[in-house]
């Protein structure tokens, strides 16, 4: 297991390498535990693999556009990311091996209330549906690839990269009715969350359940013990999705997984 969470660690290092300036990154990588099965069709590239990760990108409540240009085809992995260098709005990278990394950028420019100065706000309901989206994904690739075992799994916060001065992150969120900061850190950088999941698991209604301890790990790094946005049943609360509410229902009805109002 050790020998799985140094390659995590190495899968994430270097693509932080890869990743361009602005706000910062939510970033997963997973490792199966498993080899590649024999005859994977996970494993193919270009075009039919660009289709497969649009089916999963499309029925996401926002846009992504991961897969909507054709990839990068090197020997061990197929990469999509934006035209131009470095990456910027969103990277995925897919090994042959099934281990496999999503990133997209989060957050915006805000003044924060406390004390006026600058800071990244992550919105807390985005980073919880984009871990449960990024997992899903991910996993679905490693699955394809190994079969029905296990991964590795490991979720950053990567600040934005680039020269000048640090902007620190905070997670914002609508509790008070506006939207404003929600827990107690402001940070420079984030640590990482590690799990192991089941990768059935994570391509049933149990996905949401098994993504919260990632989103709850993440979150306790900024001072939030909890989350609004997953119950600990692992309920998505519509809701608290503010403004978003229908696309969330169609995107969780569309996954399979549960919601409530």
């Amino acid at each position: 297991m050790n020998e799985r969470h140094e390659h995590l660690g190495r899968l994430l290092t270097d693509a932080a390498t890869r990743l361009g300036p602005g706000p910062p990154w939510l970033v997963l990588g997973t490792v199966p535990l498993d080899r590649p099965t024999a005859g994977s069709d996970a494993v193919a590239g270009g075009e039919e693999l660009r289709r497969w990760v649009r089916r999963h990108v499309d029925v996401w409540p926002a846009p992504i556009g991961i897969a909507a240009e054709p990839p990068e085809l090197h020997p061990d992995r197929t990469v999509f990311t934006p035209p131009g260098r470095p990456a910027g709005t969103y990277y995925c990278e897919l090994h042959a091996t099934g281990s496999a990394l999503g990133a997209v950028q989060v957050g915006t420019l805000k003044e924060s209330p406390s004390d006026g100065g600058e800071v990244w706000a992550i919105g807390e309901g985005a980073l919880a549906w984009l871990t449960i989206a990024l997992l899903r994904l991910l996993t679905s690739y490693a699955a394809h690839a190994t079969g029905w075992g296990g991964a590795g799994v490991e979720a950053r916060i990567i600040p934005a990269a680039g020269e000048g001065r640090v902007v620190p992150m905070e997670v914002w969120n609508h509790d008070g009715g506006a939207y404003g900061r929600a827990g107690v850190r402001r940070l420079a950088t984030a640590g990482t969350a590690r799990r192991t999941v089941d990768l059935a698991s994570c391509l049933s209604p149990a996905l949401t359940a098994t993504a919260r301890p990632l989103v709850l790990d993440l979150l306790r790094r900024f001072g939030l013990s909890e989350s609004r946005h997953i119950d600990p049943a692992g309920i998505l609360r519509r809701s608290h999705f503010t403004g978003h509410d229908e696309l969330i229902r169609t995107w969780a009805d569309a996954i399979g997984v549960p919601s409530a109002p």
